[in-house]
């Protein structure tokens, strides 16, 4: 098979050339030339994706759970198979996809690996995903990028933005939720977590039941609540969150009482008061 590795020039805390040279061995081991770390722009970087997809048997993407989210929004993954190697921060999906090693070992991985199906999600009929939530979650990606602003990266961006984001004024809003046309109620919501896959970054597993496979949703409801909150995030670093209300269907729809972000792998979406989620079975073919 023909790799080409599309990596981008700002996932992480590496720079460009110091990619380029992480990268080599992984490299030479697919055989794979190593494009996008001179792209500028996030348009660039689309069309640099869209370009080598056409070049190549595999497209491995090198960076990010955003970076992987612009390729999965930009190249037709349910045609093109797409590989992944975690060169960001969070790294999400390096846990989703179980590696071990470093990108030499991800790489062989890769090379030995077969072909997996996968489902995605449509987020509001804009933009597919492997994960989103509504809530807390989307306050604390928006303050972790101004800690980031600041110089500070990696985990340590995180752990200053969720107490800022739990105490600093976030409103935990009342919500009707239908799954499948079945409504319910939910008050105090912290976070509404829809996936495919159990992680969030940093190996907390948010939604241990989820399956990349069962063309199902999996919803995970967090109630407002200084202990649950406690509990819910200690246990996803380890056994897995036991912690809210665990649903999973096809299509759900939500209706806020107050507007909120959404978090779309693990990035800032957009504000709203509705919000509507559908899974897409089959859409990510992905070697590992």
């Amino acid at each position: 098979m023909h790799y080409t590795i599309i990596a981008n020039p700002v996932a992480g805390t590496l720079n460009a050339d110091q990619k380029r040279s992480v990268l080599a061995p992984a490299a030479a081991l697919l055989k794979a030339d190593i494009r996008g770390l001179d792209t500028t722009t996030a348009h660039e970087f689309a069309c640099c994706a869209q370009e080598a997809a056409e070049h190549c048997d595999v497209l491995t993407v090198a960076g990010g759970d955003g970076t992987l989210s612009e390729i999965i929004n930009c190249v037709d993954t349910a045609v093109k198979t797409i590989a992944y190697l975690p060169l960001g921060s969070g790294n999400a999906m390096r846990y989703a996809l179980k590696y071990q090693g470093g990108l030499c070992d991800i790489a062989a991985r890769i090379r030995d690996g077969r072909v997996s199906i996968y489902d995605l999600i449509q987020c509001d009929n804009q933009k597919r995903a492997f994960m989103a939530s509504i809530g807390i979650d989307g306050q604390v990606i928006r303050l972790r990028d101004q800690f980031r602003k600041q110089g500070i990266s990696g985990f340590k961006s995180y752990f200053k933005a969720i107490p800022q984001a739990y105490f600093g004024g976030y409103l935990p809003p009342d919500a009707r939720m239908a799954i499948d046309g079945h409504e319910t109620g939910m008050k105090k919501v912290l976070s509404l977590i829809v996936t495919k896959q159990p992680y969030f970054g940093f190996g907390m597993q948010v939604a241990p039941r989820a399956q990349f496979d069962d063309h199902k949703l999996h919803i995970v409801c967090i109630h407002s609540g200084n202990l649950q909150s406690l509990i819910g995030w200690a246990t996803s670093f380890t056994i897995g969150n036991r912690t809210g209300r665990h649903s999973s269907g096809r299509k759900l729809r939500v209706q806020l009482k107050q507007s909120s972000i959404l978090q779309i792998d693990g990035d800032a979406g957009w504000f709203g008061d509705t919000f509507a989620f559908e899974v897409l079975p089959g859409a990510l073919r992905i070697k590992c």
